[in-house]
């Protein structure tokens, strides 16, 4: 597997509340944990960082081939831990994040997610996917068919978020497996991407023919380029066929 990461504060807010970890498990699974803080003064930072070094801590623990389960547990955990803190303390309440975390061997992938944060597959077939779905007030309309996708993307209340990490004692966590093989890409991100580059222009920078690094800094450029109105993280993994290798410099 090869791993890329980059995050970046954005041009407008001066907090940074976004938080990736890349890494492996016992096994040697490839994990990506991403979080999107959201709270006043240091509280979003707080409840992204506590998510992604809790779920980190769970799945570190076994090297249990039922990522799923140990998914959802460590998800579970990273709730209860954050709900905790912002409940005894003042400066932290109401604090919360979005959550996507991932487990990968070389047959399949688990993510289990929480919020808008994303997950993709870009396919060696050139098919490009989204993994994941935004628990969102906008996002649910479309579901029901109350309101078009493309009226959603300018949607004032696009952001309102249905379900979040930490802001209730239980949380419903939507999970689920893909299989993926060589030459297959997973891209996570926060919405300070998503928001403002589109899909198509995402799936041409992702597969375009650079290193991974090099591609994963061209996705930050573009949201830059945007506006860059939100903190911006991006996470690749792409599949090379070994469980094998590491970061690409």
């Amino acid at each position: 597997m090869e791993f890329a990461t980059t995050s970046h504060v954005g041009l407008v807010r001066k907090v940074n509340q976004d938080v990736v970890r890349v890494d492996r498990d016992q096994s040697g699974a490839s994990a990506v944990i991403l979080a999107d803080g959201m709270g006043g003064h240091v509280a979003g930072e707080v409840a992204s960082s506590l998510a992604v070094k809790t779920v980190w801590e769970c799945l570190s623990e076994t090297s249990d081939s039922d990522f799923e389960r140990r998914l959802l547990e460590a998800v579970q955990s990273a709730n209860a831990i954050i709900f905790e803190e912002s409940t005894s303390h003042a400066d932290y309440a109401g604090m919360g994040t979005t959550i996507v975390a991932v487990l990968a061997d070389l047959e399949r992938l688990v993510i289990a997610h929480v919020g808008d944060s994303r997950a993709y597959m870009l396919r060696r077939s050139g098919e490009f996917t989204q993994l994941t779905c935004d628990h969102t007030y906008v996002n649910e309309l479309v579901r029901r068919g109350q309101l078009a996708p493309e009226a959603a993307v300018h949607h004032p209340q696009r952001h309102v978020l249905l379900r979040s990490l930490g802001t209730v004692p239980e949380v419903v966590v939507e999970s689920k497996e893909w299989s993926w093989s060589e030459g297959d890409l997973l891209l996570v991100c926060s919405d300070g991407l998503t928001d403002v580059v589109p899909d198509d222009e995402i799936k041409r920078l992702l597969g375009a023919v650079a290193a991974l690094a090099e591609r994963v800094e061209g996705l930050l450029a573009a949201a830059l380029s945007a506006g860059g109105r939100d903190n911006i993280t991006i996470a690749a993994i792409a599949h090379d066929g070994t469980l094998k290798g590491g970061f690409d410099a």
